[in-house]
């Protein structure tokens, strides 16, 4: 008799059993050898990863043969079924599905909160079961913020394996942004909206959001953020990266997405999406991918959250912006005067500078139209200034920087009015219920 159970972690699944056999440095040859005399003195045996052995039809022949005049029973512990066609057709297959809740007993004598198990919990998806103790020894030892920390480091770093994706680093939290008090309710809103706790209340899975705004207003920032509020790892997909591998887009995304789900709870990031859904002399494939894409989007299970931005709506095509299709759409706008405060407020501090001996409430006036990435140049050009200069940053120098700055507004005024034009009734602004400030006069 064969069996093969396919499963995440052979190594873990097979560790306990009294009849596993393993390899030892032996060559394929010799092992399969050693496998034969096995069946022929008709005992039981187990193997892990069975399929680098059995993975020609020349072996896979021998060992059926050989099988038929014996009582053996042979089960193999396989990652994948990348085996000979001949026994996948004779054996008897088990899909193994991985159930963290064999370490739920572990976790719950962690020395950490409630919140900080569920977090470690929910993130040792993807994790080889057989470091799953280790890893929960290792974090024991650790305070509650760096035992978290050390997870998603662990889970970062397996990710990276995946060529195609990007895994991002985070670093502010929501205080890290300035503004966008709209945007920034929803996100910790929607914090614990992945748990099975969420769906027994009745709230469908997350999909996703879709920000759409001026460049350099904090897209890429609030991506940021979401994976830091949430604690889940942020990766980043290039499509533009995958049209220059050379092979179907289609099928390379279709294996990013299958890794991420391995791994989730993930932030999936496709930073200016438009670029890569109107790539010239690409259309047929583009429309495979998209629909792919959104079909993915409608159906998904697992716990990953798809956040978009781009800066040209005229370039997204219509069935993705449909309804339905994100959890949400919001305009990112030019920052607001008090928004321009606070950002000019929290770059201070972030190097260094005490914000309360700067006129902040006169910069900001005087910084209508720039966009929280050009003040946050502007403190940073200052600093350089200062340093050039060998003197402290004062107001007079950023006063001298901000006004030989020409804000990116003043050069895509058209796009920028095309922006807020089309949001009007179709995306949630990011700041809330505030008028937008307009430099057009509409």
């Amino acid at each position: 008799m064969l069996k093969i159970i396919i499963c995440d972690d052979p190594l873990f699944y097979i560790k306990n059993r009294d009849d596993k056999i393993s390899w030892n440095g032996a060559s394929k040859d010799e092992f399969f050898a050693q496998v034969l005399n096995f069946i022929r003195e008709n005992k039981n045996f187990s193997i892990a990863y069975g399929e680098y052995l059995f993975d020609n039809d020349a072996r896979a022949i021998t060992l059926i043969e050989t099988l038929a005049e014996s009582t053996s029973e042979i089960t193999l512990f396989c990652r994948e079924a990348a085996l000979s066609p001949a026994i996948l057709r004779y054996a008897a297959i088990e899909n193994l599905k991985p159930d963290l809740s064999i370490f739920a007993e572990k976790i719950a004598k962690l020395p950490f909160s409630e919140t900080v198990k569920n977090t470690i919990y929910e993130n040792l998806k993807g994790f080889p079961f057989s470091r799953i103790d280790d890893l929960l020894d290792d974090v024991s030892k650790l305070e509650e913020n760096q035992a978290v920390e050390s997870v998603l480091e662990s889970k970062r770093n397996l990710l990276m394996q995946n060529e195609i994706l990007e895994v991002i680093n985070v670093g502010d939290g929501i205080s890290g942004i300035g503004g966008y008090n709209e945007l920034k309710q929803w996100i910790v809103e929607r914090r614990g909206n992945f748990s099975e706790e969420a769906r027994r209340f009745g709230i469908p899975m997350p999909k996703g959001m879709l920000m759409l705004g001026v460049q350099g207003c904090g897209k890429s920032l609030t991506s940021k953020v979401i994976s830091n509020i949430w604690n889940f790892p942020l990766v980043r997909l290039d499509f533009i990266n995958l049209f220059r591998k050379g092979q179907s887009v289609e099928e390379l995304l279709k294996s990013a997405i299958s890794t991420i789900e391995g791994f989730a709870p993930v932030v999936l990031w496709i930073d200016e999406i438009e670029k890569a859904l109107s790539q010239e002399g690409e259309g047929a494939e583009i429309r495979r991918v998209l629909g792919w894409l959104m079909t993915w989007m409608q159906e998904k299970k697992e716990p990953v959250f798809l956040v978009a931005t781009a800066n040209r709506v005229s370039l997204l095509p219509p069935e993705l912006l449909r309804k339905g299709r994100f959890d949400e759409i919001f305009f990112v706008d030019l920052p607001s005067k008090p928004e321009r405060e606070e950002i000019y407020k929290i770059h201070l501090k972030k190097r260094g500078r005490d914000p309360e001996k700067f006129d902040t409430d006169k910069l900001a006036v005087n910084s209508e139209g720039f966009s929280g990435a050009e003040i946050e140049q502007i403190v940073i050009d200052s600093l350089i200034t200062a340093y050039s200069r060998n003197c402290e940053v004062t107001q007079k120098i950023i006063e001298e920087i901000l006004r030989r700055t020409v804000p990116l507004s003043k050069t895509y005024e058209e796009n920028i009015k095309e922006l807020r034009i089309w949001s009007r009734n179709r995306a949630r602004n990011a700041s809330g219920n505030r008028k937008i400030e307009s430099f057009f006069g509409n």
